[in-house]
Formats: structure tokens, C-alpha cells, sequence
């Protein structure tokens, strides 16, 4: 009696395999893609190939009438009461009828539980049936029969016949589940559903249509493998479905038996500990995947044996550490334990991944490339496949957070179907490049890279790479790693490789770069290059393309630092093995100025040799393009070089802000300079230090004041080795003069350096040009190795009427007669408007009967006066030059006059290095104990000994104010072998006495040690009292300071901690609030510094939050709007672009928001 049912059963109907077809074809389908991926140039791909016409067509045959009226009937009865279709693929109704209680059958299921590592007895009567299908008849096994796949509710069965089905599962045939059964028949296969890794059209050579499944076993040490046939492509894409269908709903399960065991999680956390260390902590995404297609023949040794029938294979995982990936083989070794092997990959190296997000296609191919080498493609598949392309596309945008997530979706994720995802990824300092630049360098394998950020140029925040400290050379994988971490990092505003060899990269080509993935064609800002430039930077070399993504991604920086960055470039010449080889780092950023597509408008060149070509190309770009700042000083230029390079400044009006020609073997008439000047109005940096050369026909000034009216914006001028005559000093007096005026007047002068070292003047002449720029509070004048000690009375004058700029540098100036000397340290010592002096090298001459003669009384007791009683004076350098072409020393003894600076309030940086003060150590040291004003003293290369050392160093234990005290590496060197050369000289007087030379070789040795233990504790002592003073001034400031910065100029000392005043009374003796206000006073009058250095060593990635680059979810999250499994789909699905993915980010950490904004405006606040 047939009864109606409440709900459609989805249970595809009893057939066999002549009377399948003509059931199947009014189902509608959807075929299963043969392959994963189109070749990988093609941008988007498609997997259907079979098209639905060719399918129905199967619909017109009959079904041949070899079986019984009573099957027939049998059948017609069955799909009476259960529709024998199944719906269209993308969703899941009611999964069975309801099933009768009135026969208990149980199987115990033996030689599959040997196969899949599984020992249980199922009750079948329990299980929901999905779905029924006929198999190809094997042609080697059971040809008389049809044997029948059956997927339940938890397992995937494969039965001998449609009896064995029938006996099995009785719910099926209403007159089955009347008979009495004795036995239950015995499944040739049985599959756990939650076991399945994947299930994946059958890749064969045979003209048939199969499904392969692959799952593990209860210890995941050991995967298995089955191929299930079909006669029609129709009903294998069917089955597919409802395998499917069914494993997802495994998924939702508490347990999951396809999640990795302990005992396997334990082999691939020893792997990850010893390919990571540093994140041994953070939690593993682990995958079991299937290799597939190529990948076989790797992996087994007879891969064309796997579909043939149920096959043991080892177990391989995918895990995704942080910044690797690994591809894991375990399977067991002859004594049975468990063996590992694994290929690693960075995961900044993924170049390509391709997949379809369907529902039904597991199957992926990932791609990775290292630089110069081929690329690798994993060709796998996984259950977990949507969860992969997730985690792969969080791990991206985690280890580069600044690249465009629209360069994700164009050149690395091919998935079809997938809509564009929204990462959310917490960010680090800087840009995040230490996390960045980590991620490459453990890809690539290569030694760190030593950086810092320097606040301390032009165009403040700059990175900068610095030389290795072993003084070798980057090689090129270290130097891509830089280059590419620092792509699209729009924190920087310029970046530096000054004095590292980029040379290493000249010429190398990437042959296995066909598909041109690293090349950047797109910038932040969505300008795009055209095809014909994508295709010429493809074709460059790998320097040339790296560096046009430095200056074409970022949308800040304004200036690369080159100087001497090409030392390997200059042997490669000098050995005359490649003599006509260009600086390839230049043409990028000129190719991308002449369309003014970038902002790296300031080309720092200095030290690097410019061939003909390279000249070239700077004129067309000066010629074409805004170039703001061009420096070639050393870079090798001759007269006829220089002359080429100034032709385009003679034609038109330039934006050219700086301009640096010095020390090139050439030289430019002066006369040039008229015709050049007038067309560089925007000029504030001129340095022409070594590349004028004088006209004999030119009566009068070389720079007439109407000319140098046209440099209104001129803030810093070098004129150093030309030999300046008296007209054209007079006009540059006018010239400055008037600058002065302005500075005095309503309208603002930003002048700050001239430079004219070398010049042949004296000392009259001098004076005349103090006057004319007067006292000057920001002006910084360097008249170094000039004669100025004829008319030194004139220059006196001056300096003691503080007609003088603020800042004086007289290096190297030689003084024959003591007197002279002693005038204009008498001048000095009453002037109050210098605040920088530098002196370094200037002493008077001794003469050869008195060169070992001490320092006269009278010398001691004018420099007493001047430390003494001098109130402007902050900046000192009394360093000496011995050893050179050019002397100058005070002689020994001067050291007395040091006891001046115990009584002086005002001077807080002291140079007085190479003046022999090993003598007088109780001098300074006295200094040290009484001066409260000094922060800084500088006494390196004064011959110090042991005892010398320790007195200074004990003499800072009461001195709260010094914050340096350098000694550099060198220097500490030396004094070590002084105290030897003294333990020598003791010893051989000991061997003298003894006579016992094997006593004292042993004493020797023994006071080497102990000396060397209390040489150490020395500086340990002195870096502790720094360290206080230093905590001290920061707290007193209320600011973060950079004591790495130094003072050797006015500008420095503006600029840097140096300009904080000092406190005239030591705090440490007053009240709590009488300190509190005087540190409140001191932070409130200082100057705002500029931000501390921050060296590569001081920046740290955030380990401690468990990183996680997927938080597993339900798979219905992952659904994508255009993919449901039915239909009428019982499973939600939530529209992807309102949930984005998000990495926790844990309170407080560097990520945190309120302190990226915090850090972005203070950023600008600095940088404006």
C-alpha cells in the first residue's frame, strides 16, 4: 500500500547500470571541472567544458529491457514514492525518508577497518541514506555485476550489488524491509565521512568518470585513497554533489575527526620550532591536503596504481606558520615510527594562487617563486580549501599591510568566484616594515640587514640601510628583501643607501620572471603604466625594476640617498673587464620624472662614477623633468662632463632647489656662473667646493651683487678653493649684508651656512665680511685653512664688538707668531655672540729649537680666561691634527688652563681630542667633578693609560650632567695597548731583577687577565653613569632624546638635545618642588628636538599576541552569494563584504589604533 509522504526525499532511487540513464538525464546537473586552473597566464579561467545540450541528449535513449518484470516493477514502485531525481545542485532539503525500526541489522566491518585504521560495528538502520548510485563494472572483478556506491549520513559505502544494498539498507524497498533478514552483507569499503580529506574528479588517463576520495585514519600518520567510476559524466557529477553536501554537514560536528591528531601535531610543531623559533609560541593553520596531477610522480612510485583500487599512501599537511609555509610528507619508516619530510616556502613569496570557490572543486594550484629561480607549484587539493584561500590571503595582507589589496586580486589570487575580501590587519610602527622586512628575510634565507630611522635630513622620516657591520658586502637576495618590504610604505618621506654597494645587482637579470610578477605597474594612487612600459620593465634588469617600484608605489618619498653606492661597479671597470657598465639605479627614477609620475625628485649621486650615459640621461631629465635637488659631487666629472651637465641650466628657468658640483676632477670657468644663477631662482643649497677655476680676462667681481640678488631663497653657499679677490668678497658682503637686514626687518631670511674654506683670505678681509653680515643668530661662517693672521687686529676687532655670526669655524689656521694667536683668543673670550667655535688644528707654530717646549704661562692663562669667563660660547672644539701634511697641536701643558671650566656656566659640548692630555687627566677630571653646565666631553686619542682612565671615569660618579663621554672601539684599542706596552715595560725590569724569565712570563699572564677584568669594569662603570644622566635629562625635558646625533655645526646644535639650557645650580641638593619646578622650566624653555634615531636592533616585531591568520568558522561563513548547494538552500549565506576578516589584536599592542593615530600625528607634526 503506497502512503504519501510528507517531505521530498532526496534519495537517489535503486538502478542499475542499463537502467540509470534514462532516470538520470531530466535531473539538472552541473559538470565537474576536469582541472583546477588554466595556464597561469591567464587571468581568469573556466572550468566547464561539458556542455548541458550534450548532456540531455543522453535523455532520448530507452532503457533496455534485460532485467525482470518484478525488478521493473520494483523500480516503477520506488520512484513512485521517491522523485527520482535529486535538486539542482546548491542546496539540501529533507536528508531521508523515515526509516523503520522493525529490523535491527548491524555489520561488522573487518577488512575496511584494516584499510582505514577503523574498528567499529555500524548500525545501518541508524544511518540517513543521501543518496544511491551505480558504479562501472569492474572489468577485472565481479563482471556479471553492477557493485553501488552509497552515501549516509556519516559514512561513503561501496557494496558488491544492488542486492547487498537492498539487504543493507531495507528502508529503501518497502518490500525488502518486510522480508526477514538473517545477515547482513559485508561492505566492500567503508569511508567515515569526516575522515575524507578530499573528493576530487578522478585525474586519469582512462576515457571514464570517476570520483577519488582520499581520507586518514584515526592517527592521520597515513592517508588512503579510492576511485569510484560511473558510466555517465551526468551521474558523477551528481554523486559529487551529494558526497559533498554530505561531508559539509560533518563539519558542524563537536569533533572532528579530520582535524589533526596530537601525535602528528606533535611532528609538524617540531618542524615549525626549528624553521621558526622566534614564534614557536604562535598557533599553526595545519591543512590535510592530497598532491595531485605532477606532484605524483614525485610522491608515489607508481602513480598510474592509485585508481586502480584502494591504496595505502603517506599523509601530507599544509602548514602555515608566520612567515613560512610548509608542505609536509609523514608516513611511516621501516621500524614503523613515523618520518617526516617537508618542503619549506616563504609565505611573501606566493606568486600565484588559482582555484575555483564552487563548492564541489577542492582542488588548487599554489605557486611559489624565489628571486632567480623557477617557480614552484603545489598542484593539491583539500576539503579545507576555502579555508586555505583564506588563510593565504590573510597571511599576504598580514606580512605587507601597505600593498593595495587590488594587487592581491590581480596578480596573485585567481579563485572564480571569489568575491574581493576585506582584510583588516593590525599595523606596526613605521609602516610596519620590520614585520615586513622580517617576512622576506626569512623567505629568502638570507642574514638580517642593518637599518635605522633617521629624523636627522632633509626630509624627515628616512630609512636608512646601513653598511654590514663586518664591513661586507649585502648580497642581492639581502638587498631585495630591503627593497621589496619597503615597497608601497608610505611612512618614509626619503630612503638611503649611502656607502652600501648596489652594484652586487648590476646586470643581474631574473630569466625565470616570465610572468613579470614582481614588476609594479600599478601605484598607490591608481595610476597605471601601459602595456608597452609593463613589457620594457619586464624586460630590466632586477635593480632597475626594484628601484622603479621605490619611486613609483610610494606617493612620499621625495629623495634617495646613493652616495657611494656602487664601490663593486668601480673594480668591475678599473679591472677593465666591463668598461662602459652605467649606474642602472638612476635611469628608473629619471624615466619616471619625465612624466612627473613621481615625487623622488632629489637625486643625491655623490661619490659614484658617471659615464656618458648615465650623463646623458640627467640632462634630458633636466631638460624634460622637475628635478629638485641634484647632487654629483665626486662622481668623477670633468671639465667637458661638468660643462654638458650645466648646458640645460643655461636655457630656461629651473626648479632645481640644490645643486652640489664639488670635488670633481674638472673645473667650471667662474664666469659660467652669471649666465647660470639668474635661472635658479628657486636655489637654497649651491656647493661648488673645488669646481671654479679663475679667468684671466675677467677684471673685477665675479659675482656681481645684481646676480646674487637673484638667490633671495639661498640658504646654504660653498665657494671653498676658489681664491676669492677683494671686489668679489665686497659684494658677497653686500649680499649678506643685506641678507642680515632682512633678518633684522619684517621679512624673514632662511640663510644659515656660508662656507668659503681656502680661499686665500685674511684676516682684514675677513673682518670686513663679519661686519657686513653683523651678528647673526642663526648664521653659521667657516673661513678654515685662510690666512688669517695677517690683519688678525681687524678680525679681533670684530669678534670682540660681536660683529660676528654665531657660529665660526677657523680649522687649520696656522699662526707663526704666539702673540697673534693669544689677540684673538683675548677676543674670543669677550665676545658674546658666539655661541659655536670651532678651532680644531689652529695653535700656533712652534718653532724647531722649542718644539718639546711646554706651554707658555701666558697661553695657559688666556685659554684660563677664556673657559672661565666666555658666557656665550656652548660649542668648543680645541681638537689637535698630528700625523698630517698639516699640524697643529697646543703645546704640552695647555691642559692647566682646563680649571677655567670649573667656573663656567654656559658651555655644554667640549672637544679635546689628540691634545696629549694623558699628563694632565687631574686636571680634567677635577672639571668633571666641580662643571655642571657640560654635557658632552670628547677626549678621544690622548694616549690614556690605565690610571688615567679610572680617574676620569671615577671623576663622573658625582657629576649628574653628562650624558657622553665617547670613547669609539679604535680608541679603546689603543689604551688597551698602552696598558700593555706599560705591563711589558714593568715585566722586563722584573725579569732584570729576578733573572727567572719563566716567573715573570707567568705573572705576565696573569696581571693580563686580571688588568683586562678591571680595563672592562671600567667602562661598564662609565656606560652606568650615562645611562643615569641620561634617563635624568629625558625626564627633565619631558621628550624622548637622540643622543646618537652630534653637534658639529650651529645647525646641529639648534636642532638636537643640545639645545636644552643648563640648570646653574645642581638640583640634587634643593626640595622636591623647587627640582619639579626647575625641570618644569627647563622643558617649557627648550626647543622642541628633533626625534631620536631609531636603529634596527631597537625595533622589534609584536610576538607575543598568538597570531592567527584564519579563525575557524562554520563553512556556511565562507559561502559565497553566488554559490548555495540547492535551489532553496537550508544554509544561510551571509553576504561576505559585511564580514571582514580581522586578526585580534591584543590590548595595548603595537597595533593598537588610538596609537597609530597618536604616531601619525605626531609624524606630521615633525615633518611640517
Amino acid at each position: 500500500m503506497e502512503q504519501e509522504h510528507p517531505k521530498r526525499s532526496h534519495i537517489t532511487p535503486l538502478k542499475t547500470a542499463e537502467a540509470s540513464v534514462c532516470d538520470v538525464a531530466a535531473s539538472p546537473t552541473s559538470t565537474i571541472p576536469s582541472s583546477p586552473a588554466s595556464s597561469d597566464g591567464d587571468r581568469r579561467f573556466s572550468l566547464y567544458s561539458i556542455k548541458d545540450k550534450a548532456r540531455r541528449s543522453l535523455s532520448n535513449r530507452g532503457p533496455e529491457t534485460t532485467k525482470s518484470k518484478s525488478q521493473s516493477s520494483h523500480v516503477r514502485k520506488l520512484s513512485k514514492s521517491r522523485p527520482a531525481s535529486v535538486a539542482a545542485f546548491g542546496g539540501v532539503a529533507s536528508r531521508a525518508s523515515d526509516l523503520s525500526d522493525s529490523h535491527g541489522r548491524t555489520t561488522s566491518v573487518t577488512d575496511v577497518a584494516s584499510l582505514g585504521g577503523l574498528s567499529t560495528s555500524t548500525d545501518w538502520l541508524s544511518q540517513k541514506v543521501e543518496a544511491v548510485a551505480a558504479l562501472e563494472s569492474d572489468v577485472q572483478f565481479m563482471r556479471t555485476r553492477t557493485p553501488y556506491l552509497v552515501v549516509t549520513a556519516d559514512y561513503l559505502i561501496k557494496l558488491k550489488s544492488r542486492s547487498d544494498v537492498m539487504a543493507l539498507f531495507p528502508c529503501l524497498s518497502e518490500a525488502a524491509a518486510l522480508e526477514a533478514v538473517t545477515s547482513s552483507p559485508e561492505p566492500l569499503l567503508m569511508i567515515p565521512l569526516s575522515a575524507i580529506v578530499s573528493a576530487i574528479v578522478a585525474e586519469s588517463t582512462r576515457p571514464s568518470f570517476g570520483i577519488e576520495v582520499w581520507w586518514k585514519d584515526s592517527s592521520g600518520l597515513t592517508f588512503h585513497q579510492a576511485t569510484f567510476y560511473f558510466n555517465l559524466p551526468t551521474e558523477r557529477d551528481k554523486q559529487m554533489r551529494n558526497i559533498v553536501r554530505a561531508m559539509r554537514h560533518t563539519q558542524h560536528d563537536e569533533y572532528d575527526a579530520a582535524t589533526p591528531s596530537l601525535e602528528v601535531l606533535k611532528l609538524l610543531d617540531t618542524i615549525h620550532e626549528a624553521e621558526e623559533p622566534g614564534f614557536k609560541h604562535r598557533k599553526l593553520e595545519v591543512f590535510p591536503v592530497v598532491p595531485r596531477a605532477s606532484m605524483r610522480k614525485e610522491y608515489f612510485k607508481k602513480p598510474e596504481d592509485i585508481s586502480k583500487k584502494a591504496y595505502e599512501a603517506p599523509a601530507f599537511y599544509l602548514v602555515v606558520g608566520t612567515y613560512l609555509c610548509h608542505l609536509v610528507m609523514i608516513q611511516k619508516g621501516k621500524s614503523s615510527e613515523p618520518t617526516c619530510q617537508h618542503k619549506t616556502f616563504g609565505l611573501v613569496t606566493l606568486e600565484s594562487f588559482r582555484g575555483d570557490w564552487a563548492i564541489h572543486e577542492e582542488r588548487f594550484n599554489i605557486s611559489f617563486r624565489y628571486p632567480f629561480e623557477p617557480r614552484v607549484t603545489l598542484e593539491l587539493a583539500s576539503r579545507d580549501y576555502r579555508q586555505i584561500i583564506r588563510v593565504f590571503g590573510m597571511a599576504d595582507c598580514f606580512l605587507k599591510p601597505v600593498w593595495p589589496q587590488m594587487w592581491q586580486m590581480a596578480e596573485i589570487f585567481h579563485v572564480k568566484g571569489l568575491k574581493e575580501p576585506h582584510y583588516l590587519v593590525p599595523r606596526e610602527d613605521f609602516g610596519s616594515v620590520r614585520r615586513t622586512l622580517d617576512a622576506y628575510v626569512a623567505a629568502y634565507r638570507c642574514d638580517p640587514v642593518v637599518w635605522e630611522i633617521n629624523w636627522k635630513t632633509k626630509f624627515p622620516p628616512e630609512f636608512r640601510v646601513l653598511p654590514a657591520k663586518d664591513g661586507s658586502r649585502y648580497s642581492p637576495l639581502q638587498l631585495l628583501a630591503v627593497m621589496r618590504a619597503l615597497r608601497y610604505n608610505d611612512y618614509f618621506n626619503s630612503l638611503s643607501f649611502r656607502d652600501v654597494d648596489l652594484g652586487v645587482l648590476r646586470g643581474v637579470y631574473d630569466a625565470h620572471s616570465a610572468t613579470g610578477g614582481n614588476v609594479a605597474y600599478p601605484s598607490r594612487t591608481g595610476v597605471n603604466l601601459d602595456v608597452d612600459e609593463v613589457q620594457l620593465l619586464k624586460q630590466s634588469a632586477v635593480l632597475h625594476q626594484e628601484l622603479h617600484a621605490l619611486a613609483f608605489c610610494s606617493e612620499t618619498i621625495q629623495q634617495i640617498d646613493f652616495s657611494n653606492s656602487s664601490a663593486s661597479l668601480t673594480l668591475r671597470r678599473n679591472d677593465n673587464k666591463e668598461p662602459a657598465l652605467s649606474l642602472e639605479f638612476l635611469t628608473p627614477i629619471l624615466n619616471l620624472l619625465k612624466p612627473d609620475i613621481t615625487k623622488c625628485s632629489h637625486l643625491v649621486l655623490a661619490g659614484n662614477t658617471l659615464l656618458q650615459h648615465d650623463l646623458e640621461d640627467i640632462v634630458e631629465a633636466l631638460d624634460m623633468a622637475k628635478i629638485h635637488a641634484l647632487d654629483v659631487s665626486s662622481c668623477g666629472l670633468g671639465e667637458k662632463s661638468l660643462r654638458t651637465l650645466i648646458a640645460p641650466l643655461l636655457g630656461r628657468p629651473q626648479p632645481l632647489q640644490s645643486l652640489n658640483l664639488s670635488e670633481n676632477p674638472g673645473r667650471l670657468p667662474a664666469g659660467l656662473l652669471l649666465d647660470i644663477i639668474p635661472h635658479l631662482a628657486n636655489l637654497r643649497y649651491l656647493n661648488l667646493r673645488g669646481s671654479l677655476q679663475g679667468e684671466r680676462d675677467i677684471v673685477g667681481t665675479l659675482f656681481p651683487y645684481d646676480v646674487l640678488s637673484h638667490l633671495e631663497n639661498l640658504e646654504e653657499l660653498d665657494l671653498s678653493g676658489f681664491k676669492i679677490n677683494s671686489a668679489t668678497l665686497r659684494d658677497l658682503g653686500q649680499f649678506f649684508h643685506q641678507t642680515s637686514q632682512e633678518i633684522r626687518g619684517t621679512k624673514p631670511s632662511g640663510f644659515r651656512k656660508l662656507v668659503l674654506n681656502h680661499c686665500g683670505i685674511t684676516g682684514d678681509a675677513a673682518s670686513r665680511l663679519c661686519r657686513a653680515i653683523g651678528e647673526d643668530s642663526k648664521m653659521h661662517l667657516s673661513i678654515s685653512g685662510n690666512p688669517l693672521e695677517d690683519g688678525v687686529e681687524d678680525l679681533a676687532d670684530v669678534i670682540r664688538e660681536n660683529k660676528v655670526p654665531a657660529g665660526l669655524s677657523m680649522e687649520l689656521v696656522e699662526f707663526r707668531d704666539e702673540s697673534n694667536f693669544l689677540l684673538l683668543i683675548r677676543a674670543l673670550a669677550c665676545t658674546r655672540s658666539v655661541s659655536f667655535l670651532n678651532l680644531a688644528g689652529t695653535a700656533p707654530t712652534p718653532s724647531l729649537h722649542a718644539i718639546n717646549e711646554p706651554c707658555s704661562n701666558e697661553m695657559v692663562k688666556e685659554l684660563h680666561d677664556l673657559f672661565a669667563y666666555n658666557q656665550s660660547i656652548r660649542y668648543m672644539d680645541l681638537s689637535g691634527f698630528s700625523g698630517k701634511l698639516e699640524d697643529g697641536q697646543l703645546a704640552k701643558g695647555f691642559a692647566r688652563s682646563l680649571a677655567g671650566l670649573c667656573h663656567n656656566k654656559t658651555m655644554t659640548h667640549l672637544k679635546l681630542r689628540n691634545q696629549n692630555l694623558h699628563d694632565d687627566a687631574g686636571t680634567l677630571g677635577r672639571v668633571l667633578s666641580e662643571n655642571r653646565s657640560l654635557r658632552v666631553v670628547d677626549c678621544q686619542d690622548n694616549q690614556l693609560n690605565l690610571t688615567s682612565l679610572k680617574f676620569l671615569v671615577s671623576s663622573l660618579k658625582d657629576n649628574y650632567k653628562i650624558i657622553d663621554f665617547p670613547f669609539s672601539p679604535a680608541d679603546r684599542e689603543t689604551i688597551w695597548k698602552n696598558i700593555l706596552r706599560g705591563l711589558r715595560k714593568s715585566t722586563d725590569g722584573t725579569t732584570t731583577a729576578s733573572g727567572s724569565g719563566g716567573t715573570v712570563g707567568r705573572l705576565k699572564h696573569k696581571e693580563g687577565i686580571l688588568l683586562h677584568g678591571i680595563f672592562d669594569r671600567q667602562f661598564e662603570e662609565l656606560d652606568g653613569y650615562l645611562l643615569r644622566n641620561r634617563t635624568a635629562l629625558e625626564q627633565a625635558s619631558g621628550q624622548s632624546l637622540d643622543f646618537d646625533l652630534s653637534a658639529d655645526s650651529l645647525e646641529d646644535m639648534e636642532e638636537t638635545w643640545l639645545a636644552l639650557e643648563p640648570d646653574e645650580y645642581d638640583s640634587r641638593n634643593a626640595s622636591p618642588a623647587v627640582q619639579e619646578a626647575a625641570h618644569t622650566a627647563v622643558a617649557r624653555a627648550a626647543p622642541r628636538p628633533r626625534r631620536a634615531t631609531v636603529r634596527s636592533s631597537c625595533v622589534f616585531a609584536n610576538t607575543a599576541i598568538p597570531i592567527s591568520y584564519y579563525t575557524r568558522q562554520a563553512d556556511e561563513g565562507m559561502e559565497s552569494p553566488t554559490e548555495t548547494l540547492d535551489p532553496v538552500s537550508e544554509i544561510s549565506t551571509p553576504q561576505e563584504a559585511g564580514i571582514p576578516i580581522v586578526i585580534p589584536i591584543a590590548p595595548g599592542g603595537e597595533g593598537d589604533f588610538k596609537q597609530m593615530i597618536h604616531e601619525f600625528t605626531e609624524s606630521g607634526f615633525e615633518s611640517s
